[in-house]
């Protein structure tokens, strides 16, 4: 229905969705090295560096925008119940619970769970919301790719879980599974690159204001973790945004299913930055999670030739 035809645009969602994906998995390393430079213990701190990082975010999709359109880029009065309804699923929702169960969490469990949206997403879309209908090879596709993680995850003492680290996580991905169906209902009327980040910077203060009031934030800051922020603050600023295009484009189960390689980007990076260990098990998730999204897309394919053949 909204996606385009042609192997151009298939290029389109492959590579801007793996692009979104590798900056997606960057984060955890990135916020678990902010966590240790900076010396951030505590609950009021962990969210005073999140919503510091989305409000960064939310100014540099607003003066990205702004300039392309040469002019202040700002919401109407019709945007800001999406914007204000995204804000509280994207940003504060789903980013309280992720950086408060990455405290207890290992970097390679942020990463790994991460994809857990990617199942949830399709499910919501198709029962709950029903923007589109649930095929066999869909759900096949995306329960593929989540075998993927969960093959990742799996140790010789079976499953890591615990309900103030990786059961807080789950929470988040729930809230991001949300979002991003509202991000493609509102992204009818709207601009998603405005939706992004208006949205971002109202759930930033948020979650600044919110720091204060459950307890005394402490940041030490140094020139390296206000360099790490900045990039935190990109990667959120340039995901989301393209990540909102291509869900304005492309029906939710076409780019959600993408979502499951941010555990591979993220196994990655943490091996590299926090030396975190890997293993044979990581090849054989990231061959599942392949085959997950080439299913997925293998039947938007076939849909766009029937389409056109008819």
């Amino acid at each position: 229905m909204m996606q385009k035809s042609g192997g151009n645009d298939r290029f389109s969602l492959w590579s801007g969705a793996l692009f979104c994906c590798a900056l997606w998995g960057l984060a955890p390393p990135l916020i678990k090295t902010g966590y240790s430079i900076m010396q951030i213990e505590s609950t009021s701190s962990i969210i005073l560096f999140a919503g510091l990082r989305f409000f960064l975010a939310g100014v540099m999709v607003i003066a990205w925008s702004s300039l392309q359109e040469k002019h202040f880029v700002h919401p109407c009065k019709k945007e800001i119940r999406p914007i204000l309804v995204l804000a509280c699923f994207q940003t504060f929702g789903q980013y309280v619970f992720y950086y408060l169960g990455g405290a207890h969490s290992t970097g390679m469990m942020m990463s790994v769970l991460s994809g857990l949206a990617a199942l949830l997403e399709l499910v919501f879309s198709c029962w709950l919301f029903r923007l589109e209908k649930m095929t066999p090879l869909k759900f096949i596709g995306c329960l593929t790719g989540f075998t993927g993680i969960l093959i990742m995850n799996y140790t010789a003492g079976g499953f890591t879980f615990s309900l103030n680290g990786e059961g807080v996580l789950v929470l988040s991905q729930v809230c991001a599974a949300i979002s991003a169906i509202f991000i493609q209902i509102f992204s009818r009327q709207s601009s998603p690159v405005l939706l992004s980040g208006w949205q971002f910077a109202i759930g930033g203060l948020a979650m600044i204001g919110a720091s204060f009031l459950i307890g005394h934030p402490v940041i030490h800051w140094n020139g390296a973790g206000a360099l790490l922020l900045l990039m935190l603050a990109f990667v959120s600023a340039g995901a989301y945004t393209l990540w909102g295009v291509l869900l304005s484009r492309w029906p939710v189960s076409s780019v959600a299913v993408f979502g499951c390689t941010i555990g591979l980007f993220g196994v990655l990076f943490s091996a590299l930055f926090l030396h975190e260990a890997l293993s044979l098990r990581i090849a054989l998730g990231a061959i599942f999670m392949s085959a997950g999204i080439l299913v997925v897309n293998l039947k938007t394919q076939k849909l766009e030739t029937n389409a056109q053949a008819g």
